[in-house]
């Protein structure tokens, strides 16, 4: 288990592993990854992305608009929590400052909602970009649940992983 991973009281600071995870090498790759797939996003619906709707059947632009806007509130989610770990990681919120809801991830029944009929008549491009970024989302979703599931009570938790994470937790604790 990453010191992140940790979610208890650390030398009396709450949520040090948020902080630990908001100063980590990983939070650097997605944080880099997520805002060059936000520029990729950008460009294509102000640029190709205007030419495929431009080009498209009439009855297939509220899918486009649809899917579309799938994209951009998958991206602002997963940007806004990146963008709350990185206050974390520059010292302008303390890691209990960012567990309350305010700060976590949302939108998720959009996010992660199935595609609306004839999606898959999209151009390929806007196809690839959700699927980047729907793999993003869950990606983020998982470290938000792993950093604060286990100790905001959230009842959605799996409590199986509840549970494997207590069992890891004390037995690295043993180890030390």
């Amino acid at each position: 288990m990453d010191d992140w991973e940790q979610d208890q009281d650390v030398d009396g600071q709450p949520f040090a592993g948020v902080t630990a995870f908001a100063r980590s090498e990983m939070f650097t790759r997605i944080y880099d990854d997520a805002m060059q797939m936000v520029r990729d996003a950008a460009d294509y619906l102000e640029l190709d992305g205007q030419i495929d709707r431009n080009a498209m059947p009439d009855d297939l632009a509220p899918v486009y608009a649809c899917e579309s806007m799938r994209l951009t509130t998958r991206l602002m989610q997963v940007s806004a929590w990146l963008l709350a770990m990185r206050a974390v990681q520059e010292g302008e919120l303390s890691g209990n400052d960012v567990k309350g809801s305010r700060y976590r991830l949302g939108a998720a029944e959009v996010c992660l909602g199935g595609p609306v009929r004839g999606a898959g008549l999209l151009p390929a491009q806007l196809i690839d970009l959700l699927g980047t970024s729907r793999r993003l989302y869950e990606r983020v979703a998982r470290l938000d649940g792993l950093l604060f599931d286990d100790v905001t009570g959230d009842s959605n938790a799996n409590p199986v992983d509840q549970h494997l994470n207590r069992l890891a937790q004390a037995f690295n604790r043993k180890e030390e």
